[in-house]
């Protein structure tokens, strides 16, 4: 008997977990482009000049499309695909800790990414192993 857990339509529960990732990242990438002095506070790690702020939009840029990736594998129910895509998409919040502990040290920031990377390595792999 096949549970909700077992398709990836708007009935599982990956389903909506999966949108909000997707969600999250496109509003954090909006975010930095719209105002990325804000955002790279935010992030963890402050512009100290003006200079800074197109790699924080280039960041934006980034975060944006990822969010429209996994949009678009979500919206065509492709459960496996989309748990494939998030495990690899982890990298990004992994290079975000490293960034941000080398250059602030340990701050709630790491909390914030490394959550991040708890939710997606989880998300991923439920996504990975169902039937």
């Amino acid at each position: 008997m096949k549970s909700r857990f077992d398709d990836f339509t708007p009935r599982s529960p990956f389903y909506w977990l999966s949108g909000v990732l997707a969600v999250g990242i496109f509003l954090v990438g909006l975010f930095a482009m719209l105002a990325p002095a804000t955002g790279s506070i935010m992030f963890g790690m402050p512009a100290a000049t003006d200079d800074a702020l197109p790699w924080i939009r280039l960041a934006g840029v980034r975060d944006i499309a990822l969010g429209l990736v996994l949009f678009a594998t979500i919206a065509l129910k492709e459960g496996r695909t989309t748990g494939l895509l998030i495990l690899l998409i982890i990298v990004v919040p992994i290079a975000d800790v490293m960034t941000v502990f080398l250059r602030t040290g340990v701050s709630y920031h790491i909390l914030i990414h490394g959550g991040a990377i708890v939710y997606m390595a989880a998300l991923g792999t439920l996504l990975l192993r169902r039937r």
